[in-house]
């Protein structure tokens, strides 16, 4: 009879232990409350364990430690895919699974390439979600968000766009039901996310530059640069001329100010009456000439320190350039990249 009643307890604490491991389990994975959509973004081939590290930064899991395990038991580590999702307030583990597996099936991919322009990402929408480019913009212009970073952002009258620079480009996962404010909210977000990731508004307040100064830089840069490991010596040449009060005479601020992009400016571009021609005007543009990728925007955060005032491009097919501290040194170099062009015509 004691055999039994040992059995019987054994049972009862292995049950109760169970159950107590389970509540844990389940409260480890529990989703703390929320009031805001949280993005999150999931990069190409990143392990289950990283996704669960990610979740808990992001506060929508409590722990990670048994994220891996459940997704594996549970069969829900299969199918996932990478880019940027919207997780709603009010949604658990388990829909969060949904969202990034089998919730794709709801939504459209849509990738923003590192240096589009506001209304280069409003014709990039319109041929793959339900709104028109049109749409988008109003949204950019009229729309209310929420990111407190926008507090920095100046509301001068003489920028095209006022969010131009701070749509963050990436792989957007858009609900089909989404409305163009959506997607600005997604972006904006990707945006805040990546200056935290980095500590940028540290960073910036030490360095005694503004934000909007930082992303105005960074899309020069973005547009610029081709050879993207170029991006801090193009970044370092920009202030050099900053704080020689030289102006930038930057051919991708003309290209801007013209609307479209032209394969070879001439010399009537450059005496375009426009508050973006930096042959024209002194110092920086209003605003940003476009959207800055992260190398960009790292650039230009921390540019590289030289004595370089000018650069002109190779025309070897590399996309990189030559770099010359003296206007005598980049004479020679523009006659050196027009007869590597020559000789490859």
């Amino acid at each position: 009879m004691k055999w039994l009643m040992r059995i019987i307890y054994t049972l009862i604490l292995f049950s109760a232990w169970s159950f107590l491991a389970y509540l844990y389990v389940d409260y480890s994975l529990g989703s703390p409350k929320r009031s805001e959509p949280v993005q999150l973004e999931i990069g190409s081939g990143t392990s289950t364990t990283a996704i669960g590290r990610m979740l808990k930064e992001q506060g929508l899991i409590r722990n990670d430690w048994f994220f891996s395990t459940y997704a594996w038991l549970t069969g829900k580590s299969k199918g996932l895919q990478a880019g940027v999702y919207q997780i709603p307030p009010e949604v658990d583990v388990n829909g969060i699974f949904d969202i990034i597996t089998n919730g794709r099936q709801n939504t459209v991919a849509v990738t923003i390439p590192e240096g589009y322009t506001i209304e280069q990402i409003g014709e990039k929408l319109e041929q793959k979600t339900k709104f028109s480019k049109e749409e988008f913009i109003q949204a950019v212009e009229e729309g209310e968000f929420n990111q407190d970073f926008l507090q920095k952002v100046p509301k001068d009258s003489q920028r095209r766009y006022r969010l131009e620079g701070y749509l963050y480009p990436s792989t957007y996962n858009i609900p089909k039901t989404a409305k163009p404010e959506d997607v600005v909210q997604m972006m904006l977000g990707q945006f805040n996310n990546k200056m935290k990731e980095h500590g940028v508004m540290e960073q910036l307040q030490n360095k005694n530059l503004t934000l909007d100064k930082w992303v105005t830089i960074a899309s020069i840069v973005e547009r610029e640069g081709q050879a993207k490991q170029e991006f801090p010596k193009i970044a370092g040449v920009i202030y050099n001329r900053l704080n020689k009060n030289m102006r930038l005479q930057v051919d991708a601020t003309i290209q801007y100010a013209r609307g479209s992009q032209k394969a070879r400016l001439s010399y009537d571009d450059l005496k375009l009456d426009s508050v973006y021609n930096t042959y024209k005007i002194e110092g920086l543009p209003p605003g940003a000439i476009s959207n800055p990728g992260e190398k960009a925007l790292l650039a230009a955060l921390n540019p590289d320190k030289h004595a370089y005032l000018y650069y002109v491009t190779k025309k070897d097919g590399t996309g990189e350039h030559y770099f010359a501290e003296t206007f005598e040194q980049h004479q020679r170099y523009i006659k050196q990249s027009k007869q590597t062009q020559n000789s490859s015509n």
